[in-house]
């Protein structure tokens, strides 16, 4: 992945994934992947993908992502890769 900084541009990544015509289950959130925070965001690129899940695990992976960002210092258009650890499960 690659880090968008621009809030505009980040919107725009939301806007396109998880559009507000989309209906949302009470209790979820529509999620998307690639982040809207990166240049690879479904704005920017063709292939992405959405899904409704729980608000409150939604605005927590949101919040250690930022965390992440944060304290690993990723600042524009720097690379970072995700890994998926399936053994951290709820």
């Amino acid at each position: 992945m690659t880090r968008l900084t621009d809030k505009d541009k980040q919107a725009e990544n939301s806007r396109v994934a998880c559009p507000s015509s989309l209906p949302r289950p009470p209790g979820q959130q529509c999620d998307e992947y690639p982040m809207a925070s990166t240049w690879q965001g479904a704005a920017i690129t063709v292939s992405f993908s959405r899904r409704m899940i729980d608000k409150d695990n939604n605005e927590i992976a949101g919040q250690e992502l930022n965390a992440f960002y944060l304290a690993d210092r990723i600042i524009e258009k720097d690379p970072f890769y995700v890994a998926v650890d399936l053994t951290r499960r709820p």
